[in-house]
């Protein structure tokens, strides 16, 4: 059966040779993940693309972090997958749950797929 992209990262797959994303809305979770982690400048071709949520981890944790983010993450997404809708952004770390590890940070992003009128989460454990 063939395939809208490879799954990322690339692994291999019995059937099709590499591991392949079958459904649009797993293709557009994938998108946005790769939105997300993309470090501006590290696409060759486009290098206004990319959040770069790597360069948030040695940031203070506090709100004016989270709204830089959340304003990045708004105007790449409006700019290159103007196919979804970001209903939410919440950081989970110690601020927001003291039971977690100080050193805990992950982000939970609730999307909605315009085209296939489908609700979806994003969770990323963000990690040196």
């Amino acid at each position: 059966m063939s395939g809208l992209a490879p799954k990322l990262p690339i692994s291999r797959d019995d059937t099709d040779g590499i591991k392949l994303i079958k459904r649009y809305s797993e293709l557009a979770t994938q998108n946005l993940k790769m939105l997300v982690l993309t470090v501006p400048g590290e696409r060759m071709m486009d290098p206004e693309f990319g959040v770069g949520a790597r360069r948030y981890l040695f940031e203070q944790l506090n709100q004016a972090t989270f709204d830089s983010f959340k304003s990045r993450l708004l105007s790449q997404q409006q700019r290159y997958l103007p196919y979804i809708t970001i209903k939410d952004v919440k950081f989970i770390s110690a601020l927001s749950n003291p039971e977690l590890d100080e050193n805990y940070l992950a982000i939970r992003i609730v999307f909605f797929n315009k085209v296939l009128k489908s609700s979806n989460t994003l969770l990323l454990p963000i990690t040196a």
